[in-house]
């Protein structure tokens, strides 16, 4: 929306809410280079939020879902968006977020602009991240135009975010503001862990990033506050109070500026030469920022590794939101071609039950839950009642212990599976541990290894979607580049099972000699260390593969 001159006066009233500092003129009022700073008891500072998307579609819902959850009074906040360049519906989108936000917000502006002229392409045409020279030009422009607007409505600070940055804490714009400083960003946290985040404590002479001792006690919140830094981006928030911030820019570059075309050396650079400073802050957890891609990533790799920062973002945090002012269903759910997907979960773990749920809601993959055996209610007359005998001279390998409770319970809990499918007959499933965490790209990677395995007619038993591996080289299965032949594994996180795997498992009746269910699967398919455990299963014929790498950790 373009604002006209005649409307300055009252978008200074009610916008700035402050006095200007130049001559009045009849009808008009001319920027002032100095702002009056005044309390604000009635109005907050007003906010003018600048955001610039390309190919976000698929995470574009996310990122305003969490911005409208920010407790700040939305009549003092214009929300500045600009979207081009575009191969997916980002465009689509935003149109329909800015019709239907805009009666919230004190003014909601969208400009759209055109199609793929920044793009390299892929042999098969798919668009790629990559960015040249002329990208960064445009990002700077683009952020100067920003400026320049809200400059033009006496906006009090311009916030700044980056559309793959996700502001989970709702209190994140009232913390910065109450900063008071000329430019300072919340510090945001990657997943998985890195020494990545949206500050520089360092940098060189010609501009390049510099490690310093400071710089990992503040990422890691060992010292916590609002700390003088050399470089923010990203997401940041831009005082206009200031009279030396009319000095800012991001275009044209200073004529002393010798570093590389880019947005944030050159803002930096605009930072300190008008004699001001960035912080950041890291007294609380504010949010999280996307990791960065790879240079040639297509729109469908930053999809997939989306779909993974989900899930990873999902196992420490409740939902993730989604904008009210966006229509949006979920896809279909999917069983993968499996008659069954279980769910095994301790009743009493709800907290787990919780994370997996909207693990397989992301996924759109349906479950059955089934209930763990509790290690606490695993009591003598319990095991004499399934006829449970321990593994004559079985000890941990590692701890050298007998077999507890809990490690009998987590038997009965896979051996109940492998009954209900031997009972209802049921030809493949898989098989879930309520603690286990998704790669990305889950669903995609696991279709294509069945599909691999259809086009080999690779008969199998048992498939590790997830376990420890723990000694010696695997080899690839014949013809296969996503399945190795598994040695001797810990772990029952995740696996695949046959009708025919699971009569295998249960013929050997494994409840007159049980021991923990990770070292029974190696005996059954003959790949295990200890000859002796090993042979009292006189039948060990399970074809078991792997997926490589592994799906599930």
């Amino acid at each position: 929306m373009m604002l006209r001159v005649a409307c300055v006066v009252v978008l200074t009233a009610m916008l700035a809410n402050c006095e200007p500092a130049g001559p009045k003129v009849e009808g008009l009022i001319t920027v002032p280079l100095i702002k009056k700073e005044v309390q604000w008891p009635k109005a907050r500072p007003s906010v003018f939020v600048a955001l610039l998307c390309r190919n976000k579609a698929h995470l574009i819902k996310n990122v305003l879902g969490y911005i409208e959850e920010i407790e700040y009074p939305k009549d003092r906040m214009i929300m500045w968006i600009h979207t081009d360049h575009n191969q997916d519906n980002t465009a689509g989108l935003l149109t329909e977020w800015t019709s239907n936000a805009q009666h919230v917000y004190h003014d909601v502006q969208l400009t759209v602009g055109d199609s793929d002229a920044y793009d390299q392409l892929t042999e098969n045409g798919t668009a790629q991240m990559h960015w040249r020279e002329s990208r960064y030009k445009h990002i700077l422009h683009l952020r100067q135009k920003a400026l320049d607007e809200a400059r033009k409505v006496w906006a009090d600070y311009i916030f700044f975010v980056d559309c793959d940055n996700f502001l989970v804490n709702s209190q994140t714009l009232n913390q910065l503001v109450a900063q008071r400083r000329p430019v300072v960003a919340p510090m945001l946290d990657v997943k998985p862990k890195s020494a990545y985040s949206n500050f520089w404590c360092g940098m060189d002479e010609n501009g390049y990033y510099r490690r310093t001792p400071e710089y990992i006690p503040t990422l890691t919140r060992e010292r916590v506050g609002c700390f003088e830094v050399v470089m923010v981006h990203s997401t940041y928030l831009v005082n206009l109070r200031l009279e030396a911030s009319q000095q800012l820019a991001f275009w044209p570059p200073p004529g002393d500026f010798g570093q590389a075309i880019d947005d944030i050396l050159i803002f930096a650079h605009s930072v300190k030469s008008a004699g001001l400073k960035m912080f950041i802050l890291n007294s609380e957890y504010f949010g999280q920022m996307m990791p960065t891609s790879d240079a040639f990533a297509t729109i469908e790799d930053e999809a997939a590794d989306y779909e993974g920062f989900k899930l990873q973002y999902l196992v420490d945090h409740k939902d993730i939101p989604y904008s009210s002012f966006m229509e949006h269903t979920w896809p279909p759910e999917d069983n993968l071609g499996f008659d069954e997907i279980y769910l095994i979960n301790l009743r009493r773990r709800t907290d787990r039950y919780d994370r997996m749920l909207r693990c397989f809601q992301e996924l759109r993959i349906p479950f059955t839950w089934t209930e763990a055996v509790d290690g606490r209610n695993v009591t003598e007359e319990y095991k004499a009642s399934l006829g449970i005998t321990m593994m004559e001279n079985w000890e941990d390998p590692f701890g050298k212990r007998p077999i507890t409770n809990g490690e009998i319970g987590c038997f009965i809990s896979h051996y109940k599976i492998w009954e209900d499918v031997v009972k209802r007959n049921l030809g493949a499933v898989m098989v879930i541990e309520d603690d286990a965490r998704f790669e990305p790209g889950f669903v995609q990677r696991l279709s294509a290894t069945l599909d691999e395995i259809d086009h080999l007619g690779l008969a199998w038993d048992l498939i590790y979607l997830g376990r420890k591996r723990l000694e010696g080289t695997e080899n690839w299965v014949a013809g296969s580049s996503r399945l190795v032949t598994p040695n001797y594994s810990y772990w029952t996180v995740s696996y695949l099972l046959s009708y025919r795997g699971a009569k295998k498992l249960l013929k050997q009746e494994p409840l007159t000699q049980i021991l923990p269910v990770d070292e029974y699967l190696p005996i059954m398919f003959n790949n295990h260390p200890e000859t002796g455990w090993k042979e009292q299963y006189k039948v060990r014929d399970l074809v078991a593969y792997s997926v490589h790498p592994l799906l599930i950790f």
